[in-house]
């Protein structure tokens, strides 16, 4: 268990680093400059959710191009094994797709919270 008090002592590092680093010592200012940065690294894990979704989007295609070409054959026993195999892969990348797809609204989601949080810091800074 961590020793009370610890949380705070990262806090206030954590706190100088973002006042270091924006030059900025006003509380709406610096949280701002923080807050900007979440949606940056937010904004890049989208990206490469939607990338990865991409790939598997492309691979199901390939997948399903193989099913419907086995399931065209005469002998279906020789390819039974194997078709078997791609419906599986199906299945486990239409999972996937879907998994990805869930955090990529959620990703949305926490970029809108985030943006709405720096309006209220633009809010604070003009009020100031």
């Amino acid at each position: 268990m961590a020793a009370p008090g610890s949380s705070n002592v990262l806090a206030r590092r954590a706190i100088d680093e973002i006042v270091e680093f924006s030059g900025e010592t006003e509380v709406p200012k610096y949280m701002k400059v923080f807050i900007l940065q979440e949606i940056s690294k937010a904004r890049r894990y989208a990206s490469v959710l939607r990338d990865e979704a991409r790939t598997v989007r492309a691979c199901l295609a390939q997948v399903n191009a193989m099913i419907s070409e086995m399931e065209a054959m005469d002998d279906q026993e020789e390819v039974f094994d194997s078709l078997m195999c791609l419906r599986d892969n199906r299945r486990i990348a239409n999972d996937k797709l879907l998994g990805l797809n869930d955090m990529i609204a959620e990703a949305g989601e926490e970029i809108s919270t985030k943006e709405a949080h720096v309006e209220i810091m633009d809010a604070a800074i003009k009020f100031e």
